[in-house]
């Protein structure tokens, strides 16, 4: 298991440390050192704004719009110096008010913008908003009478609200498994559906699994088992990997179809081959069913250029340049982008 560096502290939200625990339990992911997690304020509105101060530094946590649920951009402020990291964000999703909160309190305020550009020098592939991808699942489920998989990662919410909102439409019940749930009941959030017997939301427990008492324990009464699945398989859709699939022993029902909501260099990787060939086998396909974590080059200059900085300095992409030749006029600091 991968570890933090040792004997500094953590700044973290609360929902990034709790989306942690549940990925280090259930996922392999990061554990944050408890001892050393220093909680820092998410703030979701101008009047909710909160800041830490981290030695001199004074750092305020702005939420943005991703697919990792919990993911801000870090305000630094320092000597009447303001440096905004924008880490990991996007456009496209279903939280447009985050960008204009950034645009409204800090156009014309930063001296330093540094800004991720994943998605410049590379193909994209995908759907355009995730708005998009509702709207396929939900052509999906309602054209397909069969089972109806969805692969993507438990801690993607916005793919989760996606995905149960095109099952509900249909008339399906959404089954998710123990990592999802765990998810869901670490978070607590109101406006997110909870595992019942009888609602739109069941989860399945595989058979090979980390069993985590305390964190099953909430959702055993929305369990479902295979049989029930596999007894009426045009009214689920299932969140699904391939150790789960593996539980079907080979056996999926007729024209089971899978929606792939993430990125498809992930579908390439040799765990997948098994369910590659057992969708084929029967009768049904694979499909792509998946929007970018991460904005659009056109969505990243219309940023900048609303947000008017002094300084840019571009970080992890593969085509800095491009900042340089849309912005003229705004010193990119290219000779330090490999030590940011």
């Amino acid at each position: 298991m991968s570890e933090l560096p040792a004997n500094i502290p953590v700044y973290a939200t609360v929902p990034t440390s709790k989306i942690m625990l549940v990925g280090s339990i259930y996922a392999g992911g990061i554990k944050l050192p408890r001892d050393r997690f220093v909680p820092l304020p998410f703030s979701r509105s101008s009047e909710d704004c909160t800041s830490v101060l981290i030695g001199d530094l004074r750092v305020t946590a702005y939420p943005v719009d991703h697919s990792a649920y919990g993911a801000v951009a870090l305000l630094v402020e320092h000597g009447g110096i303001r440096l905004l990291y924008t880490g990991d964000l996007r456009f496209h999703g279903r939280k447009p008010g985050m960008r204009r909160r950034l645009v409204r309190e800090l156009r014309g305020k930063l001296d330093l913008l540094v800004i991720e550009g994943t998605n410049f020098g590379r193909e994209t592939s995908g759907l355009t908003t995730e708005d998009a991808v509702e709207e396929f699942a939900l052509k999906t489920a309602r054209n397909e009478k069969s089972l109806v998989m969805v692969a993507f990662s438990p801690q993607n919410l916005d793919r989760f609200v996606s995905f149960f909102r095109a099952a509900v439409e249909t008339g399906r019940t959404f089954v998710c498994d123990h990592y999802m749930a765990a998810v869901l009941y670490m978070l607590n959030l109101a406006s997110l559906p909870k595992p019942t017997a009888t609602g739109r939301l069941r989860v399945y427990f595989p058979r090979k699994r980390a069993r985590v008492e305390k964190y099953e324990r909430h959702s055993r009464i929305g369990a479902i088992t295979l049989d029930e699945i596999c007894g009426a398989p045009e009214r689920f859709m299932m969140l699904v990997r391939p150790g789960i699939i593996g539980d079907f022993n080979g056996e999926l029902p007729e024209r089971t179809q899978l929606l792939f909501g993430m990125w498809p260099g992930y579908r390439e990787k040799p765990e997948w081959e098994k369910t590659k060939a057992l969708i084929a086998k029967s009768n049904g396909r694979i499909m792509d069913c998946h929007a970018s974590g991460h904005a659009s080059p056109e969505g990243l200059f219309d940023f900048v250029q609303e947000l008017a900085p002094k300084r840019i300095a571009p970080v992890h992409t593969l085509a800095p340049q491009s900042y340089a030749s849309r912005f003229p006029q705004i010193q990119i600091l290219r000779e330090r982008m490999s030590q940011l």
